[in-house]
């Protein structure tokens, strides 16, 4: 007896995606800052010192043409009004002459000699000071604070997680036929 068996394997589909997880971001903070800085505003008169040296340097005789010129002015009008009063002073005695005095001897020696009798002394100089003055200096200033504004924010950390699948189809089952035939028994005999 003929038994046909036959067997058909089972034919499996099977597909896998790995997991997959994605990051975007990573949580840091951007820096951004607002900067206002600081403002320093000033003004300086700065202190002079004014030396005034006209006066020692004049007594040196280091006048400038000014004072140079005023003192010869001066001096000029005095050697006058001495002259005049001399004059005026030989005239009065010439006046007295009747009584029994003659003032010609005495006013020719004094013409003559006396008046130009110096005497000299020595002095250092100069002996005064030079003037000094001082004009204060100033400062004034503005003073404006700086700030600094932190407008940071955190980054999102955004993640998106695919698992790990396993995708499997059967395109066939398994399977075992049994078959029987019957036998062809046709004999010539």
């Amino acid at each position: 007896m003929p038994i046909i068996i036959s067997q058909q394997p089972i034919v499996m589909n099977i597909s896998s995606t790995p997991g997959k997880l994605s990051q975007n971001g990573n949580g840091a903070k951007t820096l951004n800052l607002n900067i206002q800085k600081p403002e320093l505003e000033m003004e300086i008169k700065h202190p002079k010192v004014k030396i005034d040296q006209s006066e020692p340097f004049a007594e040196a005789g280091l006048k400038n043409i000014k004072a140079f010129m005023e003192d010869n002015i001066s001096f000029g009008r005095q050697i006058i009004a001495g002259g005049v009063s001399r004059i005026v002073s030989q005239g009065n005695e010439l006046k007295e002459i009747q009584n029994d005095y003659d003032p010609i001897p005495d006013q020719a020696i004094s013409n003559a000699y006396d008046m130009f009798d110096k005497e000299f002394n020595y002095g250092a100089i100069p002996t005064s000071r030079p003037t000094i003055t001082l004009d204060e200096g100033k400062v004034n200033y503005s003073f404006r604070r700086g700030s600094v504004s932190n407008q940071s924010q955190q980054q999102k950390v955004q993640m998106s997680y695919t698992p790990y699948q396993v995708n499997y189809s059967i395109s066939q089952y398994n399977s075992i036929n049994f078959r029987y035939e019957k036998p062809n028994y046709d004999f010539m005999v």
